[in-house]
């Protein structure tokens, strides 16, 4: 006859009178447990609440994450963080059982992606943790602060040289392509700014764009809509337009059925397939390619900053550059140049110290 398997279980009354049943593997698992409780009573937390994370991290979003509280951009992007990794993970738990090894298990399993998502995840999961324990739902939050994303941080961009630009628009002349990069060079503009330019931004008399709109892909979906929520209030600056950018851009407004100054066949903003086929067309051109037309690979980001670089090449100030930047803070734009600099001067050194012994190849 199977012996019955003892039981340890016992009650906790809370301020308000109400019994609350805890059960343990043992006697030690109780004792613990039922200590928890107590402290948990004292320290103004309701035990009888079994609200999940999923229940209080939607909740947590409505409530302040909301628009107009943040951008609609940046209220998308927490959307989906919390869809895409946070709720996966945690989502059935209950507040009061997340642990700290729970999130070193959560930042395990987010090995694999970059070091920019994995800061978005530990940011998000601190804030909302952090409003539980604020609003008497947990003792204290299980996020520590040497809790810390582990992934690499982003290579710095190289800039392309002054002859890498104009092989890169010659190679793609006549194409979709050819707007897209002449636009980046010249302006600088992000790549959601120069998908959701208008024809409405830009004064082809006064030779200015206004950055006024954007579109940002989220993880999911071929399209977004393009909105006036840029990146940074810094974002909405006014950008003078070269003469070959302001040429080129009389000549496509003159033939343009669109608001838009990129376009589908339909008229509409670039899908995120329509902008991959896009890029397509320099990587189709890029060195390693069949036609090889480049003797080099880039990326659109690459562009950006080039024209960044120019402009400190140029003689412009730092507050010059920063605007025409659109960056929030005058360290971001330093950032970019400072790396160019090292570069440049690491590849100065090594050529005068070549000069320097050059005398003992007789």
């Amino acid at each position: 006859m199977a012996t019955k398997k003892k039981v340890y279980a016992t009650h906790v009354t809370t301020p308000e009178g109400k019994r609350i049943y805890v059960k343990g593997k043992d006697k030690a698992d109780l004792e613990r447990k039922v200590l928890e409780a107590k402290l948990a009573m004292n320290a103004g937390v309701d035990i009888t609440c079994d609200q999940t994370f999923r229940e209080y991290s939607e909740m947590w979003l409505r409530v302040y994450k909301k628009p107009p509280k943040v951008r609609e951009s940046s209220y998308l992007i927490y959307q989906s963080c919390l869809n895409t990794h946070l709720i996966p993970f945690f989502g059935g738990m209950k507040l009061r059982e997340i642990k700290p090894l729970h999130v070193q298990m959560f930042l395990g399993s987010l090995s694999g992606f970059s070091r920019s998502t994995q800061a978005r995840c530990v940011q998000m999961l601190r804030a909302i943790l952090l409003s539980a324990e604020d609003n008497g739902l947990i003792v204290r939050s299980p996020v520590r602060s040497n809790d810390r994303p582990s992934g690499e941080n982003p290579k710095e961009e190289v800039p392309l040289t002054n002859e890498q630009a104009r092989e890169l628009l010659a190679a793609v002349s006549g194409t979709r392509a050819y707007t897209f990069c002449l636009l980046a060079l010249s302006t600088g503009m992000r790549r959601g700014e120069i998908l959701g330019l208008m024809w409405e931004d830009v004064a082809l008399d006064a030779g200015t764009i206004t950055v006024t709109h954007n579109k940002v892909f989220l993880a999911k979906g071929n399209d977004a809509p393009v909105t006036t929520h840029l990146k940074t209030d810094s974002a909405r600056r006014v950008i003078p337009l070269s003469g070959l950018l302001l040429d080129h851009l009389r000549d496509l407004h003159a033939v343009s059925t669109s608001p838009y100054v990129i376009s589908m066949k339909d008229g509409g903003s670039l899908t995120r397939a329509s902008y991959h086929a896009l890029w397509q067309v320099v990587d189709n051109r890029s060195l390693g390619s069949r036609s090889g037309v480049l003797s080099f690979r880039c990326h659109p980001h690459q562009l950006r900053h080039t024209f960044i670089t120019q402009l400190f090449e140029s003689g412009l100030d730092l507050k010059q550059v920063q605007y025409l930047a659109g960056h929030a803070t005058p360290e971001m734009t330093l950032r970019v140049y400072t790396h160019y600099r090292n570069q440049s001067r690491a590849q100065e050194t090594a050529q005068q110290t070549s000069a320097a012994v050059a005398y003992l190849n007789g």
